[in-house]
């Protein structure tokens, strides 16, 4: 036979299975434009050196690798798909006369012209949708739109094609084994090959009670951020190995369960449900389980990422109580670190500001020490060594002068009262309790203070507490007992020059020249002291640095969350649609046997609504009870990201759900009418 009439073949078969193939077709063009599209944003140079793009380079190829593996996954699962219902057609092609080799050779041209429109029509997408994304980028990352974005990548464009048409290959070679392998009658009678009713595997089922419980368990009991960390991934993996279980096993319970309850099952509607579901419920499970885990996926990334970046600012309020923090000192022949006096430093500062025509408003000296101890009891500090990093607390002392001088708040204390702030949640301040053990003495807390005038956020990993003593007397006493258990390893204190600006805008336009100024500024008071060797050194930290470090990353996030999620909602809605076809030529015949004794077109109707809302919305209730669970473990998560505002993130996760709901059940509607058609 000429290799025309294989084309000329593929091609009718493509167009007559339109229903089937366009949505792989589509899918597989979107996740070509993703991959396309988070490869270049990863090497897109222009976009790198934009305030705050330093994160694209390292938080890109994370969602690149992700989507490979989604794409791999999907591709097999609508192979799967595809040759479970054109096994018959390959079976008549063989009773017809023609052999496997000759099947092998339109399957090959079906998914060579099927590959080549994903592909190239997906690479066309990625760089038609690369200039919006590289806009909606510079927009959360709060910069100017950066021209030019008209952007053809072969470096990108090369591993993308070539990435995809392995995968597909992939799926056409296990195709032809699975067609070599099949006689003629088992293709026919392949549509037909169902699965007895399955027994419920108990250990299985133990697996994913416990699986499911242990997951649920370290998500609710983690305590401390560190531990969050660690231990997020094994949760969710065990969640994951829970979900598969407990949908394979116990729905299968529950649907014998329900079958034993005549009054239930003894019904037109819901027997056909019942037993229809029983009949094919491991593929059923399988389908329903993956669609709760990326609908937990969802709803996990969209409302960490944007609570994370809508939260910004008050995580700034709330860690930064002045602009600028600075500190300098310079190397001696006699003395190392030797501080800049403040008002030669002060100066330093202004002449940087004149010179970019920046207005500083206020100015003042901070005066503070910050310690490390090891919290051994709710009322105990000690500074024994802790190889437990989580019980690590980090403590900023003041004195209540300097608390008043700083703030304007007068705080009133005996020599063994102390006032305490602390970083973290509340539950975290009143675990203190109304004493605290610290330094071989025992103080009383007298007052809980809600903000604190020195920056903490350096120390978000762990919980820190901004104390106030009585007077310079305590905290000489509490300095110099750290400094003799830590020796060499202790704490200095430590002189800041703190100021604000006058003008927020001004200072978004000129900071990064304001700041070369300081140092160079700096430099230039170093070099001209007679005893100074040369080496100097400056800490600084500010509030625009943070604002930038923020934005560059929860903005990178958000962009990459938002991404991802529209490609586990296209995962999401394929899964559904193919399950609703597949169940759609199964449940066909079986409807029209029904209507043929007795059973009438609303009864019918009445049935198939029944199972939609048996089944099809469990997944949904199930990630909305993963997220719940979730919910006290990722809180901790997100203070390692400097995000602690709980309320906010509830009211994300809500909103998430609420819209998650509204688009499932869009998909879900679209999907059905596809599913009646082929009943009907």
């Amino acid at each position: 036979m000429r290799h025309g009439f294989y084309l000329k073949m593929s091609l009718t078969n493509l167009r007559k299975n339109a229903r089937l193939y366009l949505p792989q077709m589509f899918t597989g063009a979107g996740l070509t434009a993703v991959f396309y599209i988070l490869l270049t944003l990863a090497m897109d140079e222009r976009l790198k050196n934009v305030r705050g793009g330093s994160y694209l380079p390292t938080i890109m190829p994370m969602g690149t690798f992700v989507v490979a593996i989604l794409s791999v996954i999907l591709i097999f699962y609508t192979n799967s798909f595809l040759m479970k219902q054109r096994k018959r057609e390959f079976g008549f092609y063989n009773v017809l006369g023609l052999e496997k080799r000759h099947v092998g050779r339109i399957l090959f041209w079906e998914s060579t012209l099927s590959t080549l429109a994903s592909v190239i029509s997906g690479l066309l997408l990625g760089v038609l949708l690369y200039k919006l994304c590289a806009l909606l980028i510079c927009r959360i990352l709060q910069v100017d739109s950066v021209l030019g974005f008209y952007h053809v990548s072969a470096t990108s464009i090369v591993p993308s094609a070539l990435f995809f048409i392995l995968v597909y290959l992939a799926a056409f070679l296990f195709n032809r084994i699975q067609i070599t392998r099949l006689n003629p009658l088992e293709l026919l009678q392949s549509t037909h090959t169902g699965e007895k009713e399955p027994r419920i595997k108990w250990l299985l089922l133990i697996i994913g009670v416990l699986s499911l419980g242990a997951g649920y368990y370290l998500a609710v009991t983690t305590d401390n951020p560190l531990n969050a960390l660690n231990l997020f991934f094994f949760a969710a993996l065990l969640v994951i190995l829970g979900t598969y279980c407990l949908f394979v096993t116990g729905s299968i319970a529950l649907l014998k369960f329900l079958k034993g309850r005549k009054s239930f099952y003894y019904h037109p509607r819901h027997m056909i449900s019942v037993s229809g579901l029983m009949y094919r419920m491991k593929q059923n499970a399988m389908g329903l389980a993956s669609i709760s885990i990326l609908a937990a996926m969802v709803l996990v990334m969209v409302s960490t990422t944007a609570s994370m970046y809508t939260g910004v600012k008050d995580t700034l309020i709330r860690k930064y109580p002045h602009d600028f923090y600075v500190s300098a000192s310079y190397d001696t022949e006699s003395e190392q670190n030797r501080e800049i006096p403040f008002e030669d430093l002060r100066e330093i500062i202004y002449q940087a500001a004149r010179q970019n025509h920046l207005e500083i408003a206020d100015d003042c000296q901070v005066t503070y020490f910050a310690c490390a101890f090891n919290k051994k009891q709710e009322n105990e500090f000690s500074t024994n060594h802790s190889e437990n990093i989580t019980q690590i607390v980090q403590c900023f002392f003041v004195t209540a002068n300097e608390y008043e001088r700083l703030t304007g708040t007068a705080v009133s204390l005996e020599k063994d009262q102390l006032a305490i702030c602390s970083s973290a949640t509340k539950s975290d301040i009143f675990a203190v309790g109304d004493t605290l053990t610290m330094a071989g003495k025992t103080f009383s807390c007298a007052q809980e203070l809600t903000s604190f005038p020195v920056n903490m956020s350096a120390y978000s990993l762990v919980n820190c507490y901004g104390i106030v003593v009585s007077d310079e007397d305590v905290f000489n006493e509490i300095f110099d007992f750290q400094e003799k258990a830590y020796k060499d390893a202790a704490s200095h204190v430590n002189k800041q020059l703190v100021f604000d600006f006058a003008d927020e805008k001004a200072v978004e336009k000129s900071y990064d020249n304001f700041t070369d100024a300081m140092y160079e500024g700096i430099r230039d008071y170093v070099d001209s002291q007679p005893e100074s060797t040369g080496g100097y050194g400056t800490v600084v930290d500010s509030l625009w640095d943070t604002m930038e470090y923020l934005y560059g990353m929860y903005g990178t996030l958000l962009f990459l969350g938002i991404l991802l999620s529209l490609v586990f909602l296209f995962a999401t809605a394929l899964i559904i649609y193919y399950k609703q076809i597949s169940e759609g030529y199964e449940d066909g015949e079986r409807f029209q046997i029904m209507q043929k004794v007795g059973m009438s077109s609303d009864e019918i109707r009445g049935t198939i609504r029944s199972q939609i809302l048996m089944v099809f919305f469990l997944p949904l209730m199930v990630a909305a009870m993963h997220m719940a669970f979730a919910f006290p473990m990722l809180t901790k998560l997100l203070r390692v990201l400097f995000q602690s505002d709980e309320q906010l993130f509830l009211l994300c996760t809500v909103a998430s759900l609420g819209v998650f709901a509204m688009i499932y059940v869009a998909i879900y509607g679209m999907t059905a009418r596809v599913y009646y058609r082929i009943v009907k």
